[in-house]
């Protein structure tokens, strides 16, 4: 009996230390601290900081980790988390990540809150999309997509992407409680090995919850199918929405032209932004975002990476001939007048002013010219360095104009020191404006992998 036991325990080490042979572990720590010369930083040191930073931070620190897990070749589970502290943090949220994603073939699950990836080496002014960036604190959901295109056969000519994510918006908010779904689309086409080009559209939807003004907003399985297709509510919905569609709506055309060279690549960027009907017939052209981005194949050089991006909202379909017009983009006057926000952060495009204590966004007519370039000063891995500018001119809205109209630039230049035993980086930034004083900013960040 006592061998067979000691048979047991031995297969039992055997088998798990087999198991967790195969389980892969990463981490960080980071801590970054701020100083400004006035009671708030400069405009690029707090946005699309994946809500870790606020605009009064003096000190921000996260602790993040992963498990994974590989089945074989073609699938993996994954488990991650991250708690988050910043002394100005506005709610007692401070799981900064925790979720499940599992990956088969060309599927992946995540369930969960989950950071996004980093785009264009973190230069551009919004990272994914003009509706979706890093200025907010990831939402808790579930994300159905695929990770790499799906082709239609062997050769890899045409093929297409696609994700089904649905979201939980939390009770900071006007109305409570509210979900978020969001559904892409992309097709991929690999015109020859050196050229592809993607196309497809994002499509984001504000719905449910509870509103102090309209109580209850529908949220059965029919309405869910209503706010899918983008059709109006039914009987049970305010009045705006049966003459529309259920819930806040908007989105994104996209186009994405990549052209590979033997040493770089360069990326032409299009979104087309929409919020009604207006918008997705173009009566709003040319607001959107257009784009360029070069990168180099090496790394360790003076300049890496270039990103150059132009953003227009002025139009919001003013000369519109149907009921769709003056947009007033990221608000929603109707029910969800938190407007395109998250946890008091704006969830798309950062330079679009927002008014904290009223819970809205106050300024959405700009034109914005941004800049991105990343290189090192040194062969070695260290002095690399990132370097952000943008220049902004801002309207204020239809209903409410800027008098007069607001300049504003942000300039953050980011210098890594050294990165042994850990990663030390100083982060000089500035926002200078026709109608405000210079502020200047410091601050440095101290990180560790493992």
């Amino acid at each position: 009996m006592k061998q067979r036991s000691y048979f047991l325990f031995l297969l039992f080490v055997l088998v798990a230390n087999q198991l967790f042979s195969q389980i892969k572990y990463s981490g960080s720590i980071n801590l970054e601290g701020y100083s400004s010369t006035e009671e708030r930083l400069p405009f690029w040191m707090y946005s699309n900081t994946r809500g870790r930073i606020s605009e009064k931070s003096n000190f921000s620190g996260w602790i993040s980790g992963k498990a994974i897990y590989e089945f074989n070749q073609n699938s993996s589970l994954e488990f991650g988390g991250g708690v988050l502290y910043q002394d100005e943090l506005r709610n007692n949220d401070f799981i900064d990540e925790l979720y499940v994603n599992y990956k088969v073939s060309w599927l992946e699950i995540v369930l969960g809150r989950k950071q996004k990836q980093e785009l264009y080496n973190g230069l551009s002014a919004t990272n994914e999309n003009f509706a979706w960036s890093l200025n907010a604190r990831p939402l808790p959901g579930i994300q159905i997509k695929s990770h790499r295109p799906i082709y239609f056969n062997k050769n890899e000519k045409l093929g297409f992407e696609f994700s089904l994510n649905d979201y939980l918006l939390g009770d900071d908010r006007f109305v409570k409680d509210a979900r978020l779904h969001h559904k892409s689309f992309h097709i991929v086409y690999n015109y020859s090995s050196t050229l592809n080009i993607k196309a497809g559209i994002q499509h984001f939807a504000q719905w449910a919850g509870n509103s102090p003004e309209s109580g209850q907003q529908p949220s059965g399985f029919s309405d869910y199918l209503r706010v899918f297709a983008g059709r109006e509510g039914g009987k049970n919905s305010v009045d705006g929405d049966r003459v529309n569609v259920l819930g806040n709506h908007l989105g994104t055309y996209e186009l994405y032209l990549t052209k590979n060279f033997q040493n770089s690549s360069v990326k032409f960027i299009y979104n087309h932004f929409f919020e009604d009907g207006s918008g997705t017939r173009f009566a709003n052209f040319p607001d959107g975002r257009y784009g360029l981005f070069w990168e180099k194949n090496e790394k360790n050089k003076l300049v890496n990476s270039f990103l150059y991006e132009f953003y227009y909202t002025k139009n919001q379909s003013r000369y519109s001939t149907g009921p769709h017009k003056n947009d007033n983009y990221f608000n929603n006057i109707l029910t969800y007048k938190s407007g395109w926000t998250y946890q008091r952060r704006i969830l798309g495009l950062p330079f679009f002013d927002y008014d904290q204590d009223k819970d809205f966004i106050s300024g959405s007519r700009f034109l914005a010219h941004h800049l991105g370039l990343a290189g090192s000063w040194s062969k070695s891995d260290s002095f690399d360095y990132k370097l952000l500018a943008s220049y902004v001119k801002k309207y204020g809205t239809y209903n409410k104009r800027y008098v007069p109209n607001q300049e504003e630039v942000y300039l953050n230049y980011n210098l890594g020191l050294f990165k042994n035993p850990f990663n030390l980086n100083l982060i000089l930034s500035a926002e200078y404006s026709n109608l405000a004083q210079p502020i200047y900013g410091a601050g440095l960040s101290l990180s560790k992998q493992f």
